[in-house]
């Protein structure tokens, strides 16, 4: 009796580690939210205005950062000289303690904002690859949207970003693949390492791509999440952190346990929670543990564009894996350009790449949000738990 008393016992603990720190939680109470603060837009430091979408953000030794995806610098000179506006596939800002306040690291005298993210070219190679050279009417993208995890003890970050064939004339957008990289911060600002060039394909479910974030059991993994079309919820996967950029060193949550194959893509059975709202699923956001609450929460718009509501779903017992709320809070509606009743043209009548910045107060208590305002904005508000 006393063996198997003390196996029961040692299979509890192990059951603890693989949970987390609050697996003995039987139920987490669900968060309310006290209030929120009036709209903010971003300010730069830049001497020209910065007109840019996606999102997401991190801290690196001790700086937070903010990924964009296209670029404009409304610079009227480089305008007057060259015939046309300053423009950047992607672009990285360092904020300041409210995250509302950013720098942007400019080249040639500020003419126009830096380039982070680099391509694989045939003058830039990445781990030999070469094949994102623009064609004739076609151009590739790089559009971060997604947090950044802090990593080598705090050194560095790592993130997912999509890449886009963009054919010009007819506008269209065809998605490649994402791409795994690391961040570091030095002297001259963000420098931006592919450390895999394509991480998943378009055929695959997108791991990384909705998010990271790092475990809390005691090892050194990471999260990578992902929310596959049609799938409605989310799914995630795990892997140490020095072996990120392979993939045959994931496991996957399954429903049950974490496994070596991927779950199908459309399996609801391997989301840690499901979410579907007149028939749209999980769009973009950000899953972080919140110290405040805690217990993991994910904050996210859904896949219908016009909708402005920030919904919050959290789990219920500290788990990352579940069980999570079933039903969605709504944490925060958004301004979007089209409810502006006065004249004003919208170049996008709707808001997107909407994202939560929780470096901002690591306390939990307060939340940052922020969102893409008529297609070249950033928006922010602050969110209060009680």
């Amino acid at each position: 009796m006393a063996v198997i008393m003390q196996t029961f016992y040692l299979f509890t603990l192990a059951q603890l580690a693989v949970a987390g720190p609050l697996a003995y939680r039987a139920t987490v109470p669900a968060p309310v939210i006290k209030g929120s603060t009036p709209v903010e837009n971003i300010t730069s430091s830049f001497p020209w205005t910065i007109r840019r979408d996606g999102g997401g953000g991190g801290t690196i030794d001790g700086k937070h950062i903010i990924n964009f995806a296209d670029t404009t610098t409304s610079n009227s000179q480089a305008l007057a000289d060259f015939g046309f506006l300053p423009f950047t596939s992607n672009s990285i800002a360092i904020a300041g303690e409210d995250g509302m306040h950013v720098t942007d690291i400019g080249v040639t005298d500020d003419t126009w904002v830096k380039q982070m993210w680099p391509f694989a070219t045939s003058k830039t190679p990445i781990n030999g690859e070469t094949g994102e050279e623009n064609k004739p009417n076609h151009r590739y993208a790089i559009w971060p949207n997604t947090n950044i995890v802090s990593a080598c003890g705090g050194t560095c970050g790592y993130t997912v970003s999509d890449v886009l064939d963009i054919t010009i004339v007819p506008y269209a957008e065809n998605f490649l693949y994402s791409t795994l990289a690391k961040i570091t911060i030095g002297d001259s600002g963000p420098t931006v390492t592919r450390e895999a060039v394509a991480l998943w394909y378009k055929y695959q479910t997108n791991y990384g791509q909705f998010g990271l974030a790092r475990a809390r059991d005691g090892s050194n993994d990471i999260f990578l999440f992902a929310a596959p079309e049609d799938s409605f919820g989310l799914k995630v996967a795990r892997v140490d952190e020095s072996q990120i950029a392979d993939k045959t060193k994931y496991t996957f949550w399954d429903g049950k346990t974490w496994a070596k194959n991927p779950p199908g893509a459309q399996d609801t059975s391997a989301n840690i929670f499901q979410y579907k709202q007149d028939g749209f699923g999980v769009g973009t956001g950000d899953i972080f543990w919140n110290e405040h609450l805690g217990t993991w929460i994910a904050v996210f718009n859904d896949e219908m564009v016009g909708n402005s509501i920030f919904r919050l779903m959290y789990s219920t017992t500290g788990w990352i894996v579940g069980p999570w709320s079933t039903e969605p809070i709504d944490a925060y509606k958004s301004f979007s350009c089209d409810d502006n009743k006065s004249d004003v043209h919208c170049s996008v009548t709707y808001n997107y790449g909407t994202h939560a910045y929780p470096d901002i107060d690591p306390t939990g208590k307060t939340l940052l949000l922020g969102w893409t305002y008529d297609g070249h904005q950033t928006m922010f508000a602050t969110i209060e738990f009680e």
